[in-house]
């Protein structure tokens, strides 16, 4: 009976120490699952964020790399009161498929004696007078044309380029095109393009008020018409004088998605 005792005793110590050993493995697993599901759970908020500040980050990076290192300044974000009407003449595109009548005359107004759409006015003073302020010594150098000057400035680039290359009148054509437009193709012709000179250096590209520009036009309502990456859509050869009025919101816009006029039209279009 003793002996019998003895290895029950023994048998019962042996199973306890396997349960106590069983206990133990059993909270190590459910604490390493616990840890997996912590883990997991933090992956899963970072992948969240890292994908919510992709989607802002795509469009920033697309806005510091078309606008050269500008700024958008938030004194400029006051709400705008345009008509609907005064709305689609600010993102009117004019070019070869879309073409302006021989008699098409926007309401123009006259600042530092050139003609401007009047939908551009103020904001035009209020970038030439902080220009100034910044000591950019910039001004106007072409404005509003009329289809009668427009036809005598595609006529004389026309002329010129036949002439000089020796070109038959078919390829003196499509090498004009893409510096001056036709009559009635010319976005000139709606007074809502401003061509800049810088008054201190020839060279505008070179120009304080090229940078100026660069950075500040947005914040006026201002984009430049024709950028280098975008000669396909806008069917024109780069020009870093030409900006065009969108008004400031359209401008703010159209600078942080990276989109050139017709960019920005086809995207208003299809929201």
């Amino acid at each position: 009976m003793g002996k019998f005792s003895k290895k029950n005793k023994k048998r019962n110590f042996h199973t306890r120490s396997k349960r106590k050993t069983f206990n133990t493995k059993k909270r190590k697993n459910n604490a390493v699952n616990i840890r997996r599901i912590a883990i997991l759970r933090v992956t899963v908020i970072v992948l969240i964020i890292a994908v919510t500040i992709l989607g802002v980050a795509i469009p920033l990076t697309n806005y510091f790399i078309n606008s050269n290192s500008g700024v958008v300044s938030s004194d400029n974000t006051a709400e705008e009161h345009f008509t609907d009407e005064q709305k689609e003449e600010l993102l009117q595109i004019i070019n070869r498929t879309n073409t302006l009548d021989e008699d098409y005359m926007p309401n123009l107004e006259e600042i530092n004696s050139v003609k401007v759409n009047n939908l551009l006015t103020e904001d035009l003073k209020e970038m030439l007078k902080k220009a100034k302020d910044n000591g950019i010594n910039i001004s106007i150098d072409t404005a509003y044309v009329s289809f009668e000057e427009q036809k005598n400035l595609y006529d004389k680039k026309f002329n010129s380029i036949k002439e000089e290359n020796g070109y038959t009148a078919i390829r003196a054509e499509s090498e004009t095109v893409k510096l001056v437009s036709k009559p009635g193709e010319s976005e000139a012709q709606t007074g809502l393009i401003i061509t800049f000179k810088d008054n201190d250096e020839s060279d505008f590209l070179k120009s304080k008020s090229f940078s100026w520009l660069n950075e500040n036009a947005v914040n006026y309502g201002f984009v430049l018409r024709y950028p280098k990456d975008k000669e396909e859509k806008t069917m024109m050869t780069y020009n870093p004088k030409a900006y065009r009025f969108v008004g400031k919101n359209n401008a703010i816009q159209m600078r942080i998605l990276g989109m050139c006029l017709e960019d920005y039209k086809e995207y208003m279009e299809q929201k």
